[in-house]
C-alpha cells in the first residue's frame, strides 16, 4: 500500500512539474555568485530546528551584501521555530498529502523574485521540490537532476562515488561548498 501511495506523489509531482515548465516564463539566465543579488536558500531542517550550519550560511550571505531568504523542511506535525519573513521551517501540516504546500505559501512564493535559488537538499523532500520549481529565480542550483528543474545541478551521488564527498559529509554545507565552488568560477559576459 505505501508504494501504491508513494508511486501516486511521483505521478502527481511529475505532472504538475511538466505542466508547470510548460507555462513557466521566467527568464532563465546564469547568475554567478558575485551578480546575485538575491537568494533563495531551501533546506532540510534538523529535527531540534536550531539549523546552525544554514544560519551560520546566511550570516555568509548577509556579510556578502545579499539579501537572502531561506526555507527549510521538518519531518514533524509542529515546529517551535517562529515564522520570520526571511526565514521559515514548514512541517508536514504545511504540505498536503503529495507534499504540495499549503496555497497561503505559494502565493507568497510567487510574489517574490530572486536571482539565485540553492536547493541545499540531499534526500527528495517533497515540499520543497515544489517550492524549488514554483519559485521566480533566474537561477536556480539545486542536487537533485529532474529535466528542466535546475539550471545547475551538482549530483551528490556523483561526488561521493568520485570519494569528493564521504557519506557521513552529505550535509548542506558540504553540498554548498560545492555549488559555491562552481558558482565563483563561472564567470558570465553579462
Amino acid at each position: 500500500m505505501n508504494n501504491l501511495i508513494q508511486k501516486i506523489i511521483l505521478f502527481l509531482f511529475n505532472r504538475r512539474l511538466n505542466k508547470h515548465l510548460k507555462a513557466d516564463e521566467r527568464e532563465k539566465r546564469f547568475v554567478n555568485y558575485e551578480s546575485a543579488r538575491s537568494v533563495i536558500v531551501l533546506f532540510e531542517s534538523d529535527y531540534l530546528e536550531k539549523n546552525s550550519e544554514i544560519k551560520q550560511l546566511i550570516q555568509s550571505f548577509n556579510n556578502d551584501g545579499k539579501k537572502v531568504m531561506a526555507w527549510g523542511f521538518v519531518q514533524k506535525k509542529e515546529i517551535s521555530t517562529a515564522i520570520l519573513p526571511d526565514f521559515r521551517i514548514l512541517h508536514q501540516k504545511d504540505a498536503d498529502f503529495s507534499g504540495m504546500p499549503s496555497a497561503s505559501f505559494m502565493r507568497e512564493l510567487s510574489e517574490l523574485n530572486f536571482d539565485l535559488l540553492i536547493d541545499l537538499t540531499v534526500n527528495e523532500i517533497k515540499p520543497l521540490q515544489y517550492l524549488a520549481f514554483y519559485a521566480n529565480a533566474a537561477c536556480k542550483v539545486g542536487t537533485h537532476n529532474y529535466p528542466g528543474m535546475y539550471d545547475v545541478v551538482i549530483d551528490a551521488q556523483q561526488l561521493k562515488d568520485e570519494n569528493q564527498l564521504k557519506e557521513e559529509d552529505t550535509s548542506a554545507i558540504q553540498i554548498y561548498n560545492h555549488l559555491f565552488f562552481y558558482l565563483k568560477s563561472i564567470q558570465t559576459n553579462d
